[in-house]
This record gives structure tokens, C-alpha cells and sequence, in this order.
């Protein structure tokens, strides 16, 4: 802790803080790596300071949340000594928690206070829903708190006076966020409540409007926020190179205020009807673990970092056994209550936050596990064998055991050889076939040959 201060009565002082503070305080190094937390972290995510010791608060953030998170310490925080960002963070339990930072840089450390607001995003979550569901059913609302439609509109421009004409234009109708630069743009787009729409403008110092937009459009999370761009190049191609980065409309200097507003509310009106359409395809809606598209995508993204970085990336493909004899025997609302349970524990037994556990279809499942060796792979799979095994959910008419059971297909990428990747999951799923085949209740690893491990008993 000494390399943090200049006097060891500095240093008293901040443990004195540390150990006195109800608030999540941490110090990073710029990078983002763990050096030391205070005792709320493990009350609010169950990580004890040694478990936190040495591991990356990136790595912690929801996956649709790690880019803007990494895009913190590889640009924002080298360029500011002060920021505040918020993120969803992965708890011991596998849970997200909606946090807001406050980064305070100090040389090549990072002094930062947490504060959870959980309950406010679930609040304001319930709210919209209220609102939907009166929607759906032509009811009216009378409270405007109960049914907000205040809708978000981020204004970036490098001129002061210009943010302030169009926030006093828009102020009445729209929540409006104002940003000058580029950097801070981004950083409002990437976090977790974005603006409905962007105004931006072309030129700008460091990060142009056409970059901003480029950068907009190539994110997933971010592409489909529309943006207007403010400008007074009046060429043709200008115009016709800003619409082909993405941009949904163009508007000149100096622009009149009502042709403005009157774009906006068409733009906000049509990006509304297209959220209300929009549904939770990431989700399986029986055990509420990822589903097969949100393993696909983010298998796709592994193998690329796989790929980038030279590492192995392995996967497990799981089955329970003889799920048909328990459905004939239990009947389908307790064959649902089990399929639950084998997923709550999947998600709950793997401890990294890449870690991934998603349901394939029927009884299978599968496990992506990101920079994980043959060795490693087996070792997670031993325990969800067991973990499962020790639910001791009844299946007395299972030839195998008389409690509900798995087989794992265990397979890991070889670095060298790229091809690896694109034959993973076949390969997993002819290690899956063979550990049926042989027995069931059981783990088979696929090398360059089939192996076998031993059952677990």
C-alpha cells in the first residue's frame, strides 16, 4: 500500500476512510487492475478483497457493458483526472448490479467511489413497464411521474453557445445531455441509460463528427441510437458522406429551431414505435440463463479474441440424462422446475465473469469458457458434474443413477491451428455423443482423439 502515498499518515488516513466508508471505494492502477478494496465490496457483491486481488474490473462488467468499460482506461481515464461512468457489475452469485463510478486519477492509480443504484434502474424499469402495459391496453395516465415521456437527446458541439441554443430549444419537451468534445460523446453513448437521439456536429477538435458516427455504427450497442448531423458544410457530398456513415438526417447552419424540433419529434416518434417492437432475445424464458442466440454472439467475439490474442478458448456441451424418462415419469411442469434448477447452478458454478452458461434447446446445455486449457476445462466440468448431481433431484426411472445427472462433452481450441475454432462445437458435440454412448453420467474430452475421463461416482 505504501507505493499509493507520499506519508504513512496519508496512508492511515485512506484506511482510516477505507474502513470507516459505507460506500464501494478501490483504488485501480490505470489500467484498470485491482490493488486494494474496502469492505463493502464483498457486502454488495460477495468478492472478498483477496478474491478481487489481482483480477481486472473490466473482465467484472456485463458483456454488453465491457467495451465502454475498456474504452474507459484505454482512452477516457488516460485523458482525465476525473470522470464518472456507470456500468452493470457481475456479483459472486452471477447477478448484475447497476453501479455509478466516480474515477479520481492520481499518477498511474485510479481513486474510485461506487454507489449503487440498483434499485433507482429497477425502479425507473417497473415505471416503463407500467406505462407499456397501460399503453397496450388504451388506458390513460394522469400522473406524469407514474408514466414518464420525457424522451433523451445528446447536443455535441464544440461551441458553447451553440449547445445553449439548442438546449434552451429543446429543454421543454426532451431531457437534454450536452457534451463538446468527442471523447465524452462516446463515453455518454457507450454507459448504461443512452440518449434516443443524437444532434452532432461535424467539426470538432481530436474526434470529428464523422468518426463519432463511424464509431456509433460499428458497436452493437450503439448503432441503432439515431443521429442528426448539425453542420454548415452545405455541399452535396458532404451531405451524401455524412447519411452513408449511418446518419439518419443532415441539417445546415445556421438551422431554424422549429424545422429542428419538428425532425426530432418524427425521428423520436419512429425510434419509439421501433423500441416498443423490440423484445429480449438474449434470454432463455424458462431458466433465465443466455440463450443460444447470446451464446453464438458471444462465441463469435471470443473466437476473435482467442484468435487476437493466441489463446485457448474451450466449450462444454451438456445433456441431461434420460430427460425424456423424467418428463414421462414427473410430467412436464417438473421436468420445466428441473430444467430451472440444472441452470441455476450452471450460472452460479462458474466463477469468472467471461464465464458464460447457456441453454442449446431441450435438455442441453453449454458452456463457453474463455482462455481455459483442456486441463482447466475438465476441472469446471468435474464440478458441474457434481454440483448438478448434488441437487439429489429425484429420477427413479433413470438407468443411470436415481438422481438427475448430466453428460459432458468437453472440448479446447487449439491456438496454432485456426481452423480449430470453426470445428469446436462439432467437435464438442461428438465428445457429448461418445459420453452417452459410453455410459452417460459421465465427462468425455475431444482431442485429436476421443478420450474418456472416468465417470464421476
Amino acid at each position: 500500500m505504501e507505493e499509493f502515498f507520499a506519508t504513512n499518515s496519508q496512508q492511515q488516513i485512506l484506511n482510516r476512510i477505507f474502513s470507516l466508508n459505507l460506500g464501494l471505494l478501490c483504488i485501480l492502477n490505470i489500467d484498470g487492475w485491482f490493488e486494494t478494496v474496502n469492505n463493502s465490496w464483498e457486502k454488495t457483491f460477495g468478492y472478498s478483497a483477496e478474491e478481487l486481488s489481482n483480477t481486472n474490473i473490466i473482465d467484472y462488467a456485463h458483456p454488453d457493458d465491457r467495451d465502454a468499460t475498456a474504452f474507459v482506461f484505454s482512452e477516457l481515464l488516460h485523458a482525465n483526472h476525473r470522470l464518472t461512468f456507470s456500468n452493470r457489475f457481475r456479483s459472486k452469485d452471477g447477478t448484475y448490479r447497476y453501479i455509478d463510478w466516480e474515477f479520481n486519477r492520481h499518477d498511474n492509480y485510479a481513486y474510485v467511489a461506487g454507489t449503487d443504484i440498483t434499485h433507482t434502474k429497477l425502479s425507473v424499469a417497473g415505471l416503463k413497464a407500467v406505462k407499456k402495459h397501460l399503453e397496450n391496453n388504451h388506458s390513460h395516465c394522469s400522473d406524469k411521474n407514474l408514466c414518464p415521456t420525457r424522451q433523451k437527446i445528446l447536443v455535441v458541439d464544440d461551441s458553447p453557445l451553440n449547445t445553449k441554443i439548442m438546449e434552451n430549444a429543446l429543454i421543454e419537451d426532451y431531457e437534454v445531455l450536452i457534451s463538446h468534445n468527442g471523447k465524452e460523446a462516446l463515453s455518454i453513448c457507450n454507459s448504461n441509460d443512452p440518449p434516443d437521439l443524437i444532434l452532432l456536429d461535424v467539426i470538432m477538435p481530436e474526434i470529428d463528427g464523422y468518426e463519432i458516427c463511424r464509431r456509433l455504427n460499428r458497436s452493437e450497442k450503439t448503432k441503432d441510437i439515431p443521429v442528426i448531423f448539425l453542420t454548415s458544410l452545405t455541399e452535396s457530398k458532404d451531405i451524401e458522406f455524412g447519411l452513408t456513415l449511418g446518419a439518419i438526417d443532415y441539417i445546415t447552419k445556421p438551422f431554424s429551431v422549429p424545422i429542428i424540433k419538428a425532425k426530432i419529434k418524427n425521428h423520436l416518434a419512429l425510434k419509439y414505435y421501433q423500441d416498443t417492437l423490440k423484445i429480449n432475445t438474449d434470454v432463455d424464458q424458462l431458466t433465465q440463463i443466455a440463450n443460444r442466440r447470446r451464446f453464438d454472439d458471444t462465441m463469435t467475439k471470443e473466437i476473435k479474441k482467442a484468435k487476437r490474442t493466441g489463446t485457448i478458448l474451450s466449450v462444454l456441451l451438456l445433456d441431461i440424462d434420460h430427460f425424456k424418462f423424467y418428463n414421462d415419469t414427473y410430467g412436464h411442469l417438473e421436468g420445466d422446475a428441473c430444467l430451472k434448477k440444472v441452470a441455476t447452478t450452471l450460472a452460479t458454478t462458474l466463477k469468472r465473469p467471461r464465464d458464460l452458461a447457456a441453454r442449446w434447446g431441450g435438455e442441453e446445455f453449454t458452456c463457453l469458457l474463455p482462455n481455459t486449457n483442456t486441463e482447466g476445462a475438465q476441472n469446471v466440468a468435474e464440478a458441474l458434474l457434481k454440483a448438478i448431481q448434488n441437487l439429489s433431484i429425484p429420477h427413479e426411472s433413470s438407468p443411470v443413477n436415481d438422481v438427475v445427472t448430466v453428460s459432458i462433452g468437453v472440448i479446447s481450441s487449439n491456438p496454432i491451428d485456426e481452423n480449430s475454432f470453426e470445428n469446436l462445437l462439432k467437435h464438442a458435440d461428438e465428445a457429448l455423443y461418445q459420453a452417452k454412448e459410453t455410459g452417460r453420467n459421465r465427462i468425455v474430452a475431444w482431442h485429436e482423439k476421443i478420450e474418456a475421463i472416468e465417470p464421476y461416482l
